[in-house]
């Protein structure tokens, strides 16, 4: 159809035509050099806002190798003249040789070829990056097994993109891959991508296009126009990506929305102990339900996990792996250990959920034995966590927990003295010394003259549950200190204003400063109850209750231990969850007044709060007022239309614009191109597309058969063939030349066409044209 559908500029000599491969030596080198180096700078583009995820700069010298090496053994195959098929295999080779060489020189043979050790060696490295994945938050250290995952996954993109670019020649689709690349930061970094990376890798994007489309033009000049509407087009998308987000509700930062962004894990969402427990509270949708039934008389918190050790830079979990004990069905040994004078509440808990999913089971505090949850799990005496060992935990799980509820008044708990420093693991109590001023300062004013452990931890708990302080997921992100560690701590004391991390992480680590052991628990707050009585009974024959928690029930708290007693939870967390019976602070007449237990994302939880006088009253940070919803709603409806309109009439408007320019150009230069041009468009709009063996005369000729063409329409087309025929194969400037045909010639054929085709046709061919997505040349 290369006849019909492209007008020779000049006398073909050689009888080339267009969209054939050039000969061996012409203007496009089977290396296809420049598109592969556009495709590798637009990877390492992408690749910089990997900065934040991982801590530092030292991760990119190696991505530098693993990206660069594997591309320049790509383009070696090209110009080699290598099988196509081969060459994406040679570079993943390639890449399996520069990363054995960068993290298993070692276990391999001459430093770089893979060896029997190399998969031992690179599943270790593995193991380390799962591990930091699940226990770290963002930025996370630069140890080698990161290094390697993140090498190994932007080589093979890397790969991807050139294949896809310089291979196969088809370098719009290769943003697949940077796309993967950016979606790493969007989704993991707390501030999400950025401006700037994102501007960086849209620059490397468009660059890639235009080296691409270059060298589809067979290496001539781009042609004004199309460098004209390809700026324009790049420019206007680029800077509504830039300037929208933050004129939008929701977006806060970043090119995602914040508390919006794509979550990948929507339909899976375990609990990577701190990792997602702010993004799991952003989210603007509840998701991962979890179900519980239990014969506790009050609704429970499921534990997941606890942070113990305060001294580094950040904060995770211990795994213990030398001390842990094999076997969950009996934990340690049936009993609980309880202060003189207490008592303990068998409590049997049904725990079920299709979407949970993390190497960390869910359980009541003191859990006493775990059946028929399906994993190797073994639990820590130190914390009485339960973890599996081998994966990351089944997502669908149905068990049975046995634990014991302790029951303490505020008098047993006042009663008992300072804790024994050599009673405990000293990761309970150490804290860094560099431990910054403010916090010091802040456990000495909220301790006050307090002597006793529990006036202490009470006093702390009130302090943080007071008016100066207030619950808000978005705060810490606006802040830059939405994470864990002891700096973020000590930003957070100064801001006053965070999530339960942040005051969970306060109070233990203020209780140690006052010489109380803690540690931080991660789980799920009580939720709500279903109403349901499931059928199975507790231990003494009472009916078992339903509760739901999911993801904006994710919570962590402060577990502080009291010799005699074990740990003892406290809710430092003003707006969530619920204070034990034994820790709620008995107001006086003129103290100030504590927050209420309500969770501010609920709308009826002010309705039910405690009265206060109407000018104190504060407005709990996370509540969204109604004419504020009404407004949000309305002016995403707007956009949403807005958006739809936008993509229905797009492409109408480039054809009507593509047709605008030929008519111009047939009017300014007498030429009949740019009518046979809009001829063979129209055929393809209307289902009459040219074949690759036409020529004018047969294709017109067939169109006018096929569409029921009119003596006039028929006429009018004829003219419009011979002349361009005249035009193309005659040579501009020939006496005798006939007068070009005119654009109302091309009107009656567009009428004919528009006439013979139904009401759902005509429809397809003005807003959905087929001759944009099948033909864009240079006009």
């Amino acid at each position: 159809m290369s006849a019909l559908l492209s007008r020779p500029e000049a006398a073909p000599a050689s009888g080339h035509q267009q969209g054939t491969e050039p000969a061996p030596g012409g203007e496009r080198q089977p290396a296809n050099l420049a598109v592969a180096g556009a495709g590798a700078l637009a990877v390492l583009l992408c690749s910089l806002s990997v900065h934040g995820v991982i801590e530092g700069w030292s991760w990119l010298p190696p991505l530098f190798f693993a990206v660069l090496v594997p591309l320049a053994a790509t383009a070696g195959a090209r110009r080699l003249k290598v099988p196509q098929p081969l060459v994406p295999v040679a570079g993943m080779a390639v890449l399996a040789c520069t990363l054995t060489w960068l993290f298993a020189s070692s276990a391999s043979f001459l430093g770089f070829l893979p060896g029997p050790g190399t998969l031992a060696r690179a599943d270790a490295l593995l193991s380390e990056a799962r591990t930091v994945v699940l226990t770290e938050v963002t930025p996370v250290q630069p140890l080698p097994g990161i290094l390697f995952l993140c090498c190994t996954g932007i080589g093979l993109v890397a790969v991807l993109t050139d294949t896809l670019a310089a291979t196969l020649r088809m370098p719009a689709t290769a943003g697949l891959g940077l796309f993967a690349v950016l979606m790493i930061p969007a989704v993991l970094k707390p501030e999400s991508l950025g401006a700037g990376y994102f501007f960086l890798a849209a620059v490397g994007y468009l660059l890639l296009l235009a080296v691409g489309a270059r060298r589809e033009q067979h290496g001539s000049r781009t042609p004004r126009t199309w460098l004209a509407r390809g700026t324009a087009v790049s420019a206007s998308a680029l800077a509504l990506a830039l300037l929208l987000p933050p004129v939008l509700p929701g977006f806060d930062g970043g090119a995602f929305p914040e508390g919006t962004r794509f979550n990948f894990f929507s339909g899976s969402t375990g609990l990577n102990p701190i990792v997602t427990l702010g993004n799991d509270l952003r989210q603007p949708q509840s998701a991962g339900r979890i179900t519980y039934a239990t014969s506790s008389v009050e609704p429970l918190y499921l534990r997941s996990t606890t942070l113990e050790d305060f001294s580094g830079s950040r904060w995770a979990p211990d795994v213990r792996e030398e001390e842990r004990r094999e076997g969950v069905a009996t934990m340690s040994g049936g009993t609980y250990p309880l202060p003189r004078g207490s008592r303990a509440e068998t409590v049997v808990t049904r725990i079920s959920s299709d979407t949970y999913s993390s190497p960390w089971l869910l359980a009541p505090y003191y859990p006493l034995g775990v059946t028929g949850a399906e994993g190797s799990w073994s639990w820590d005496p130190k914390t009485m966590t339960v973890l599996d060992g081998d994966s990351d935990g089944a997502a669908r799980q149905d068990y049975q927990v046995l634990s014991a509820a302790a029951e303490f008044t505020p008098e047993q708990l006042a009663a008992i003295p300072e804790a024994d420093s050599t009673s405990l693991d000293p990761v309970f109590t150490d804290l860094p010394a560099d431990l910054p001023e403010n916090i010091r300062d802040a456990a000495a004013d909220a301790v006050g003259d307090a002597a006793t452990p529990y006036a202490k931890a009470m006093a702390i708990q009130s302090y943080l549950r007071g008016p100066q302080f207030s619950y808000s997921l978005q705060a810490p992100v606006e802040g830059g200190y939405d994470g864990n560690g002891i700096s973020v701590l000590s930003e957070f004391l100064e801001r006053k204003a965070g999530y339960c991390v942040h005051f969970a992480a306060a109070m233990a680590v203020m209780a140690r400063q006052e010489g109380i052991p803690s540690r931080m628990a991660l789980g799920y707050a009580p939720g709500e109850g279903t109403g349901e009585t499931p059928d199975g009974t507790g231990p003494d024959g009472e009916p078992l209750r339903e509760f739901v928690v999911d993801s904006t029930d994710a919570h962590a708290w402060p577990e502080l231990y009291f010799e005699g007693a074990g740990w003892v939870r406290f809710e430092p967390t003003p707006s969530r969850g619920s204070v034990p019976a034994y820790a709620q602070q008995q107001r006086t007449p003129g103290s100030a007044p504590l927050h209420d237990d309500d969770d501010p994302r609920v709308p009826d939880a002010l309705a039910t709060a405690p009265a206060v006088p109407q000018e104190e009253a504060p407005l709990a940070p996370e509540t969204v007022l109604e004419s504020d919803t009404g407004t949000t709603a309305w002016l995403v409806a707007l956009l949403g239309t807005l958006a739809a309109a936008a993509a229905v009439l797009m492409p109408w408007a480039m054809r009507g614009r593509r047709a605008a320019r030929r008519r111009k150009a047939a009017a300014d230069d007498s030429r009949s191109g740019p009518v046979w041009d809009e001829i063979a468009d129209l055929g393809i709009d209307y289902g009459y597309p040219g074949r690759t063996s036409d020529t004018p005369r047969t294709y017109a000729r067939r169109l006018a058969a096929e569409g029921g063409f009119s003596p006039q329409a028929e006429e009018a087309l004829t003219r419009i063939r011979v002349s361009f025929e005249e035009e193309a194969y005659a040579g501009a400037g020939r006496g005798g030349r006939r007068a070009a045909p005119t654009w109302a010639d091309l009107e009656t054929v567009e009428q004919e066409l528009r006439s013979g085709t139904s009401l759902f046709g005509r429809l397809h061919a003005r807003f959905l044209p087929p001759s944009l997505a099948l033909r864009f040349r240079h006009d």
